[in-house]
């Protein structure tokens, strides 16, 4: 049985069911999805809730909930073991270097598209949204759909404060318009939109762009819906979140354009792995 722990935002809890869903698949091993997580958590701010209720997922899945204990603990010993590059503990597996045990229970954010690409077409499938879009989103999806559209997203929100100002590095308005260059470069005639979790800086950024749509239709628990949109998009700047890193993998054009950032973090080690996990050779990297 592979158990996957989910924790994280949208585009988190996403790598990790892509990871166990490929391992359960390798392995010929039944996948139990866990959302203990959330229930222990779910009165912090910091805890985002549960969100792939909004996929249809894959068929013959379990859900389980409750194990308190586990959730309370594991993330102490998955600190300790990423530090000292300690892969698991028993039947716990913290880093993707270690995924070849047939009981194995996920705990970690796995963000590397190595563990699932043999199985990106059951992905496809699994990550299809379970509503259709709304009357607001499908006129945007027509807009995109008729035009060299380019999705843009900028992630500021809880990278500039706490922690995160210090971990992740922040895109600049210089690196967006040297994305922008190299779009223009091969894409005749594109059409931006935007996606941002700070809409008055993108606003103040973006304005005056005569071919560009800020889109800020969705808010709350419908800021799912931009993720839809994004995928929908014939090409993608994207920032480093793994939000908009799935909006640009979730995009089904053949010939699609994405400029993704060299940088994740402000450690260079870290991003060493960051570009060996995340970013696929044919994605243009800035």
């Amino acid at each position: 049985m592979i158990r996957v722990i989910l924790q994280g935002g949208l585009g988190n809890q996403m790598f990790e069911y892509a990871a166990a869903y490929a391992t359960a698949r390798r392995l010929n091993e039944p996948l139990v999805i866990d959302t203990s997580f959330f229930d222990v958590y779910n009165n912090r701010e910091w805890c985002r809730p549960y969100e792939l209720n909004i996929f249809r997922l894959n068929e013959q899945l379990t859900f389980v909930s409750g194990n308190k204990w586990e959730v309370k603990i594991l993330p102490k010993i998955a600190q300790w073991c990423r530090k000292h590059e300690k892969p698991n503990v028993g039947k716990y597996v913290f880093l993707p270097s270690e995924l070849q045990l047939k009981e194995q229970v996920l705990f970690g954010y796995f963000p590397d598209y190595h563990l699932f690409e043999s199985y990106r077409e059951d992905l496809f499938q699994a990550f299809i949204f379970r509503t259709p879009a709304n009357v607001e989103n499908r006129r945007i999806i027509r807009e995109i759909e008729r035009c060299e559209s380019v999705a843009i997203h900028i992630r500021r929100g809880d990278y500039l404060i706490g922690n995160n100002a210090d971990i992740f590095w922040h895109p600049t308005i210089e690196w967006y318009n040297q994305a922008i260059k190299i779009i223009e470069q091969t894409i005749p005639e594109p059409q931006y939109f935007i996606f941002s979790d700070d809409v008055v800086w993108a606003r103040e950024q973006f304005g005056d762009m005569e071919n560009a749509l800020l889109v800020n239709i969705n808010e709350g628990s419908e800021s799912y819906n931009d993720l839809r949109l994004m995928s929908y998009c014939k090409h993608n700047i994207i920032a480093n979140s793994s939000f908009s890193w799935w909006g640009a993998w979730l995009n089904t054009n053949p010939n699609k354009i994405v400029v993704a950032p060299e940088k994740y973090y402000v450690d260079d080690a870290a991003n060493i792995r960051y570009r060996e996990s995340m970013l696929p050779q044919e994605w243009i990297r800035l």
